[in-house]
């Protein structure tokens, strides 16, 4: 049972609002997590390719990824992580752009390297196809993370502090003022909810009325909304916008029996498929420039395989002749129009962490420490200033775009 007020209400306990409980029960604020689905059977949390890399182009992108990926190495064998490091190949546009930022990378303490086309073969011999390559990138203190145990280290953490969560939350109304609590007005449901029913309320069409559930009244000094691709199904009740879409991404768990990737960590090609090994398996993933906005959460199995994955691998490295398709899935990304999260004050007693457009488990460290701290203090720590991506960049055309994406 949740308790009459809370210091914050998060909305939304994927793997930014699980650490930004933990960040915010550090401070000793009283913390209540919502979410409609607990388990994350749909959290994007649940569906990515587990990078952490701090190789980014903007600053704040950089030192927030290199919070978190400190934080990770006092945690690795507890959370999965692997500094294997993540090695990027460019083509002769690109190539020049990663040359322009790896000053940059360096001054912000994130150590790099560069390689010409034949040494990325000699580092990783099964790329024996070096047409395209103009140059390389490797950093080797990004790497891979399990995002399940991620998530569950900061819930464990967290409530091990007295953060609470509570599970099938829908929330249909919000009353923020200055100089009142905000004030949510709930529907709770009375049992476990099938992936039908989550998919047609992530789809933001409400709970159903063939759905069991009562009426909830919450209240909170604060409240931070960190739903990922579905935070606008909130901000829409303060008739704020989003400013990010819902983007599908796909991944193809493979077999490949002609060689092992454990040996690398993330290998990202010009052609823009990504992969690195997963067990016995080999993870890889592509995103399709033409990919419709949507919460489409449909797979398209071997048929993706077929046409976006094999083909550029294959084209890549000789050894993936006899790639076959195992199995796989699809997630949502949430996208702003310049590809950086939006993390900050959205409105009196309303705060946020949303749209980091694949960056969310790089980043979910930094990020909850930052907004803690300005949640608390009114003020970001001066090691973790996120004012850049503050929304009203949008409006104020001080966009912070980033390129490097996959």
């Amino acid at each position: 049972m949740a308790r009459e007020r809370y210091d914050v209400i998060v909305v939304g306990a994927g793997v930014v609002g699980s650490a930004l409980a933990m960040a915010l029960a550090e401070r000793r604020l009283s913390t209540l997590v919502i979410d409609v689905d607990l388990s994350g059977r749909l959290s994007s949390s649940e569906k990515n390719a587990g990078g952490v890399r701090a190789t980014w182009w903007q600053p704040v992108n950089i030192a927030l990824c290199r919070a978190s990926i400190a934080y990770y190495q006092s945690v690795a064998r507890e959370v999965g992580f692997r500094q294997k490091g993540y090695l990027w190949l460019y083509d002769a546009e690109t190539w020049p752009k990663a040359l322009d930022h790896v000053e940059l990378q360096r001054s912000l303490k994130h150590p790099i390297e560069t390689l010409s086309a034949r040494e990325v073969h000699a580092r990783v011999p099964e790329i024996d196809r070096l047409e395209g390559i103009a140059g390389a990138t490797f950093s080797p203190e990004d790497g891979l993370i399990n995002s399940n145990l991620l998530k569950n280290h900061y819930r464990e953490r967290s409530r091990a502090l007295g953060a609470e969560y509570l599970d099938g939350v829908y929330i249909y109304a919000i009353r923020a003022e200055r100089d009142a609590d905000a004030r949510l007005e709930c529907w709770h449901a009375d049992r476990p909810l099938s992936d039908a029913v989550l998919m047609r309320m992530m789809a933001q069409d409400g709970p159903g009325d063939a759905e069991t559930g009562h009426l909830l009244n919450l209240r909170a000094g604060a409240i931070a909304i960190t739903g990922g691709a579905w935070s606008a199904n909130v901000l829409k009740l303060l008739d704020l916008p989003s400013f990010s879409e819902p983007i599908r991404r796909q991944i193809c768990v493979v077999d490949n029996r002609e060689t092992n990737f454990a040996a690398y960590g993330m290998i990202v090609d010009t052609s823009g498929v990504y992969f690195h090994n997963e067990g016995p398996h080999i993870l890889a993933g592509y995103s399709p420039p033409e990919e419709p906005p949507g919460y489409h959460f449909q797979y398209d199995g071997e048929q993706f395989f077929q046409n976006e994955i094999w083909p550029r691998m294959y084209a890549r490295m000789s050894c993936c002749e006899r790639m076959r398709h195992v199995t796989g899935w699809a997630g949502l990304y949430s996208v702003t129009p310049d590809r950086s999260a939006i993390i900050g004050c959205a409105a009196p007693r309303v705060y946020e962490a949303h749209g980091f457009s694949g960056r969310g488990v790089m980043q979910s460290y930094g990020a909850a420490k930052a907004l803690a701290g300005l949640i608390a203090d009114g003020r970001y720590p001066e090691s973790l200033d996120a004012s850049a991506l503050s929304r009203e960049r949008f409006a104020d055309d001080r966009l912070v775009r980033e390129e490097l994406h996959i």
